[in-house]
């Protein structure tokens, strides 16, 4: 499992825009997955991109907490 995920502003057209993104799998490959939250400096993009980033970091949390219980079964079978 990799980590990673972020925030990103792009200039399009003399406007800025804010980003999130992510890598996922998928075909087997890490790809970088990008998701438009809204225009930058806008609360409401703010709040979106608080929540996409909590909302990515329980899912790592998740996945970590995972992985650990299967290494301490394995520990433990012997």
């Amino acid at each position: 499992m990799q980590v990673g995920c972020g925030l990103a502003a792009k200039r399009i057209r003399g406007r800025t825009y804010l980003y999130f993104w992510e890598y996922r799998t998928q075909d087997n490959q890490r790809r970088r997955r990008w998701t438009y939250v809204g225009p930058a400096g806008q609360a409401r993009a703010i709040d979106r991109a608080a929540a996409l980033l909590l909302a990515y970091h329980l899912r790592a949390r998740d996945e970590l907490d995972r992985r650990i219980r299967t290494l301490l079964r394995r520990a433990r079978a012997g």
